[in-house]
């Protein structure tokens, strides 16, 4: 330690013990603890006289609803990205107008911006928002309907035709048998009994 010096500094015995035990709770030294805290209120720019009870609880509930806030926002964008991914569905002219929303709009724009053009996609140019965000909900209702289907058929394979078994008689031709119980049949009935 030869080249650093060190300076004494006199504080009341019970200030110096509270600060001793901070220190070694955090740091590996008394020095780096003060050069520490000292930073700290140098670049938050806090006043160590003052009491952030209240503004810090209300500061720190603002940034859990902020991250929350991001976080719905941030999944609602990967869930429409993967849409698009799988579905391959080009991006309809209303989808691009909602895209950038809120954007500099022509009437903001200086002389010499470059000019706005406008998007134009060949199938739906002609058509107006709300044909477009009918094909929208038409497209939304197509997808429950197939995942509808995915679900009813994974349901009659599992409930019906794993349950099936081919009996083969000594005498006559071969029969399907349903290996299900009469309670069973009758719940599976219930499901897909139309009103």
């Amino acid at each position: 330690m030869g080249t650093k010096s060190f300076s004494n500094i006199r504080f009341k015995k019970d200030t110096a013990r509270r600060f001793q035990s901070f220190s070694r709770m955090y740091y590996k030294t008394h020095t780096l603890a003060l050069a520490g805290m000292l930073d700290f209120f140098k670049y938050n720019e806090i006043s160590p006289h003052e009491n952030l009870g209240k503004r810090m609880g209300l500061i720190m509930d603002f940034l859990q609803k902020f991250r929350d806030f991001t976080a719905k926002r941030n999944n609602a964008t990967i869930a429409v990205i993967k849409d698009l991914e799988k579905h391959g569905i080009m991006p309809t002219k209303a989808m691009m107008e909602l895209l950038f929303e809120g954007g500099p709009t022509s009437s903001s724009q200086k002389s010499g911006d470059i000019p706005k053009t406008e998007l134009i996609i060949p199938e739906i140019q002609g058509m107006d928002l709300d044909t477009e965000f009918a094909l929208l909900e038409e497209r939304k209702r197509r997808q429950l309907l197939e995942q509808e289907l995915v679900q009813l058929k994974t349901l009659i394979d599992e409930q019906l035709l794993n349950r099936v078994k081919v009996i083969r008689p000594a005498l006559g031709a071969p029969r399907l048998q349903l290996e299900m119980t009469l309670s069973e049949w009758q719940a599976f009935e219930q499901h897909f009994k139309t009103p």
